[in-house]
Order: structure tokens, then C-alpha cells, then sequence
């Protein structure tokens, strides 16, 4: 049977069957997510882990997005190559805390990194910024915001 593309089929002697599909549902980032960390400690792990690292990233992209700046133009008002900036940039490597602080000294940016024992709430930061960043590890929480957010 030819299929003429339109989701209906058209048999040998040129009969139209009507075709229904049904997709299954779609399933969120956050969902997905909530499931692979169920699914994989190892994959938990480093998902907390590398919590300061996606947060550095999206400050340096929402930077780059709001001033209109290529990879390349960051990096020259970093002073550094743009390969970094990619790398920054990836979220799969923690910054080193001078990288942190040259960001902060040139752009003109606040960036924090609270990290406080986990039977306790972090009292050096918003309770708005608790809310949206704050990744529990087993025995810390992190919680890493920027004043891009």
C-alpha cells in the first residue's frame, strides 16, 4: 500500500484508509532528569558535582546574549583564548575559583557559590535564590547564582 504522506494510506484499488496515531507523552527535562538521577547514582553524582560549573555557564551565555557578544569578544574582555570560553561555557568542568573571580573583576557581575551542610538551610543567600539553585548533595548544599539570573 503507497503511503501518499498525509497520515492515510491508499490500498490496490485505490480505497483511502484512514490512519489514527498516538503519541506517547512527552516527558520534561525535569522529568527526564528526576528520572536518570533514579535511575544511575553515578549519573546523580555528577550532576551535583558540576552544579557551580552549568550555573558559571549560563552567567557567562546570558552575559554574552545581553551584550550582544560573540564567543570571541568574551574572550578578549577575559583576557583569555576562545577555546576557554567554550569550555566555560559547556557546564561539564567546575571554574577554578580565580577564573570566578576574574569574571566577576572584568564584566562587572556578581556570581556566588554558597555550599552549607545539608540539615542546615543556607542563611548567606536569598531565599528566592535557595529556591531556584539550591542541589543537595548527600551531606552539603550548594546553591551557586549569579546577579545575570
Amino acid at each position: 500500500m503507497p503511503n501518499d504522506g498525509l497520515g492515510a494510506t491508499v490500498d490496490s484499488d485505490n480505497n483511502f484508509i484512514i490512519m489514527t496515531f498516538t503519541m506517547a507523552p512527552r516527558k520534561n527535562f525535569d522529568a527526564l532528569l528526576a528520572e536518570e538521577q533514579l535511575a544511575d547514582p553515578s549519573f546523580r553524582a555528577e550532576w551535583q558535582r558540576l552544579t557551580p560549573a552549568r550555573e558559571f555557564a549560563a552567567t557567562l551565555l546570558r552575559y554574552r546574549a545581553e551584550h550582544e557578544l560573540s564567543q570571541r569578544a568574551l574572550a578578549e574582555r577575559l583576557g583569555v583564548s576562545q577555546p576557554r570560553i567554550v569550555k566555560l561555557e559547556s557546564g561539564e568542568h567546575n571554574p577554578e575559583v580565580d577564573t570566578i573571580i576574574n569574571a566577576v573583576r572584568r564584566l562587572g557581575i556578581e556570581f556566588v557559590l554558597d555550599v552549607s551542610p545539608a540539615s542546615r538551610k543556607p542563611t548567606l543567600v536569598t531565599a528566592r535564590v535557595q529556591r531556584q539553585t539550591a542541589i543537595a548533595h548527600d551531606d552539603v548544599s550548594v546553591v551557586a547564582a549569579s546577579s545575570l539570573a
